[in-house]
């Protein structure tokens, strides 16, 4: 009986100096390991997980990507005894399976584009910001101008990127600190302007008009050419020193009915010309018909010019 207790005093005191031996071995190892490596030991999981993974990455996504939902709360990692396994799961190389084999734990790990990617080249444009403001019709100088480098995405499509060699001038009031575009400016251009006085209706001809630069914004349809306009008529009453536009012309009516003109007839040898009354009204090239006055026959003709019209063949 005494023996048998006097065993079981010994097995107890054996029991309790292993498991003291023990601790004093795992507290042993723990400051080892902490000495080796003191971050390592105070890293959670997470943290261990991350910093693995960032290492796995290859450099050109490590530098453009990051990995998303990590820090959610949600997001459980385990102490892994050994270093997490990491493989991509798709062919864009922005979804990763992490796991840990001695646990039987993954997860999968997503990469989100980094919003701080530094923007290529290609991304930036130059324009001309005002520096001071302008006011509408007035010459815009080079001084006025400051060439500045901005993101192509805050900047407008039809921004001016180089400066033409010819002088601009404001199409509206500028303000100063506004990017320029080429709606904001016009260039100074040679048009058709009348010298005197053209009444509704009243035939065109050179010698009532007269080419002229001007630096003042004109129409977008302003004749720039005095040719072309034979054969056409005023639309309305056009002042000396008005602009002519293609709104301004009209087809002239060169035969009036009942009115005489001269019909001419022949070939390339011969021409004859004779007296006729116009029986309608005609424009360049339209048919009408024409009664002789010598023969009182009535023909068909094209008209030609004011008064005159040409025999059909």
């Amino acid at each position: 009986m005494h023996q048998t207790v006097h065993r079981r005093i010994g097995f107890k005191r054996i029991f309790a100096l292993s498991r003291r031996y023990t601790a004093v071995g795992l507290l042993f190892c723990s400051a080892s390991a902490y000495a080796q490596n003191p971050a390592a030991a105070e890293a959670s999981p997470k943290q261990i997980l991350l910093s693995q993974l960032l290492d796995w990455l290859p450099a050109g996504i490590a530098e453009t990507a990051m990995p998303q939902g990590i820090n959610d709360q949600r997001f459980k990692v385990p102490l892994c005894p050994h270093s997490f396994d990491f493989s991509f799961s798709d062919h864009s190389q922005r979804t990763i399976k992490a796991q840990c084999s001695s646990t039987n734990w993954q997860r999968l790990v997503r990469l989100k584009t980094s919003q701080s990617k530094k923007l290529s080249a290609a991304s930036f444009v130059y324009a001309y910001e005002l520096q001071s403001s302008i006011p509408a019709e007035q010459l815009i100088s080079r001084n006025d101008l400051k060439r500045i480098k901005k993101p192509h995405r805050h900047t407008a499509r039809n921004a001016l990127d180089k400066l033409p060699a010819e002088a601009l001038f404001a199409s509206r009031t500028l303000r100063k600190g506004q990017i320029l575009t080429t709606g904001d400016i016009y260039y100074a251009q040679t048009v058709a302007v009348a010298s005197k006085t053209i009444p509704a209706g009243y035939l065109i001809s050179e010698d009532h008009l007269r080419l002229q630069k001007v630096d003042y914004k004109v129409p977008n349809d302003a004749i720039s050419d005095l040719s072309g306009l034979q054969h056409l008529a005023a639309n309305r009453l056009i002042h000396p020193g008005s602009v002519l536009r293609k709104r301004d012309l009209k087809k002239a009516k060169l035969v009036r009915r009942g009115e005489e003109v001269i019909l001419s007839a022949g070939s390339d040898r011969y021409s004859i010309e004779t007296t006729a009354t116009a029986l309608q009204d005609g424009y360049f090239g339209d048919q009408i018909k024409l009664k002789n006055i010598n023969s009182n026959q009535v023909v068909r003709a094209v008209v030609s010019g004011s008064n005159r019209t040409r025999a059909l063949r």
